[in-house]
């Protein structure tokens, strides 16, 4: 599983998924851009729900690896990022940016 700190509450959720959160944040942040985007997740030991983040260039979105598993099918979420990181990039860039690769924000000024 993989922790997202977001607005004072973490979320626990799958990794890849987690991963894809932090891209799609990327790219929306380089375009001056918003969006909003549901994910299954679980809050503290609470049941897996469906949880709204809003990703953009104001996201402090901070993620880590937990050792506890995440076993909750989440095809039709990572689909849904996959597809608004491949429209926002025109397809072309969305393997190429990963967490860190905004490590500078000089090109978002």
């Amino acid at each position: 599983m993989r922790r997202i700190s977001y607005a004072q509450t973490v979320i626990g959720t799958d990794e890849h998924l987690a991963d894809l959160v932090l891209q799609y944040a990327t790219v929306l942040a380089r375009a001056g851009s918003a969006d909003t985007v549901v994910v299954p997740g679980r809050v503290a030991d609470g049941p897996v729900e469906s949880v709204s983040l809003l990703v953009g260039p104001a996201s402090q979105i901070t993620s880590w690896s937990d050792a506890e598993p995440f076993d909750v099918d989440v095809s039709d979420a990572v689909a849904d990022l996959e597809r608004r990181i491949a429209s926002a990039t025109g397809g072309s860039h969305a393997d190429e940016i990963g967490p860190g690769a905004i490590d500078e924000f000089d090109d978002l000024a």
